[in-house]
């Protein structure tokens, strides 16, 4: 796996990130790789100032993080740890995932979704879905941004578009490189229905595609059969 910055410059990584969202991240990679190994990390990856200086923890865009410097955490700690580097990110974004449904519930009506676990499993998945792309619209939107993202049926599973992925911006890879967000969907939904969903992303924008596409099972897996990096 090769990952480098784009020879042109991507709008998408200029985008400005909800602290918050960093903020976990960040914590989640100091309890999966140490405080001293996330140092590391960030000054390799251009992202000094971070160091013993996180983002709030408030759900608001202070402008102080981009997509940009979410990417850079994430393809940071692929860079560094090479081959282990993809298990450290599925770890980081489900980690992250149970902080963001710990203070979220609101932002992505989580009680409405809650009460349709009675619902056919596929249906559950779309609307857990649906309130996420919501949330992140309401977001992002106060704050004159647009978040890009559709679902769409494609038989036994959903396709979770996102044309303004935050781990893969600015970046151009030979493979896909997006397993933190794919790993906090998948966290998500096992925090929120108690089941586990396969996610796939399918395509990538570091790959020269024009969004990101995840694929989500819509019926639960055994956990058995978790991929690698539980």
């Amino acid at each position: 796996m090769q990952i480098t910055d784009r020879t042109e410059p991507d709008p998408i990584a200029s985008m400005l990130i909800v602290d918050a969202y960093m903020r976990w991240a960040l914590e989640a990679a100091e309890e999966v790789v140490g405080k001293q190994g996330l140092a590391i990390v960030l000054r390799e990856a251009g992202l000094e100032r971070l160091i013993d200086n996180y983002p709030s923890n408030k759900l608001e865009i202070s402008g102080s993080v981009t997509f940009g410097d979410y990417t850079n955490l994430s393809t940071g700690l692929l860079n560094f740890y090479k081959r282990p580097g993809k298990g450290m990110v599925i770890r980081v974004g489900r980690v992250a995932a149970k902080k963001g449904i710990e203070h979220q519930s609101g932002v992505f009506n989580l009680a409405t979704i809650m009460a349709a676990k009675l619902l056919p499993s596929g249906t559950q998945i779309k609307m857990g879905l649906s309130a996420m792309i919501a949330g992140f619209r309401t977001i992002y939107g106060k704050a004159g941004q647009e978040f890009k993202g559709r679902i769409e049926d494609r038989g036994d599973k959903w396709a979770f578009i996102v044309e303004t992925c935050p781990v893969c911006a600015g970046k151009q890879s030979d493979s896909h490189i997006c397993w933190l967000f794919e790993a906090s969907v998948e966290e998500s939904a096992r925090q929120v229905f108690g089941k586990f969903f396969d996610v796939v992303e399918v395509e990538c924008r570091a790959k020269g595609a024009p969004a990101c596409i995840f694929e989500v099972s819509k019926k639960p897996s055994d956990e058995a059969n978790r991929k690698s990096g539980s």
